[in-house]
């Protein structure tokens, strides 16, 4: 994933994060986007670390 993928992706963990803030979410629903933005989260480090090593001639097993 290119540094734009990854930097879109950020912002869809961002903006997640922002949809289960208001009040009308129940429990189950701020607990499942948890679970996303961790998955994301997790993906998004992989990718941004797999594209830094990359500009330096190494890639990340």
């Amino acid at each position: 994933m290119e540094g734009l993928q990854t930097a879109a992706l950020l912002e869809r963990i961002a903006l997640i994060a922002k949809l289960a803030t208001p009040t009308d979410c129940d429990h189950d629903e701020r607990e499942s986007v948890a679970i996303w933005i961790a998955e994301m989260a997790v993906t998004a480090k992989k990718d941004l670390l797999a594209v830094i090593f990359d500009v330096n001639g190494a890639r990340l097993a």
